[in-house]
């Protein structure tokens, strides 16, 4: 089998829900763009909210604090097991896009590396 977004973002909401490390370090609204797919990343300290949520293409009701672009391809590599590309180093290579808050952006790789505890060894 081969591990596809759906899987990854399965996988970011377990993290964020079970790993303590994300909500200590992790706190603000993500949107990501992947290719033609758009998900929503919550982690809110104030009412405890803490979840990943799959969006219709045309839902922009949700107000984020940082949009990430990215193809799904990007995505794969970026947090797959043993991955040497950090979120960062993505950005600095024109792999990903954002819009908004930098130092959000910046702790990126906590929940990509929380993420990739979670994903199904199955698909790997």
């Amino acid at each position: 089998m081969v591990l596809n977004t759906n899987d990854v973002f399965e996988a970011m909401n377990e993290a964020v829900q079970k790993s303590t490390s994300v909500s200590k370090k992790f706190k603000g609204k993500v949107i990501f763009l992947v290719d033609d797919e758009k998900y929503f990343l919550v982690v809110d300290s104030k009412d405890g909210t803490k979840k990943v949520e799959k969006l219709d293409a045309g839902d922009s009701g949700k107000k984020a604090d940082l949009t990430v672009i990215i193809s799904k391809e990007n995505l794969l590599k970026m947090v797959a097991p043993g991955s040497k590309i950090s979120p960062q180093q993505a950005f600095m290579k024109g792999l990903l896009k954002i819009k908004g808050k930098m130092a959000l952006a910046m702790k990126l790789t906590v929940i990509i590396g929380a993420t990739r505890k979670f994903l199904p060894s199955s698909k790997l």
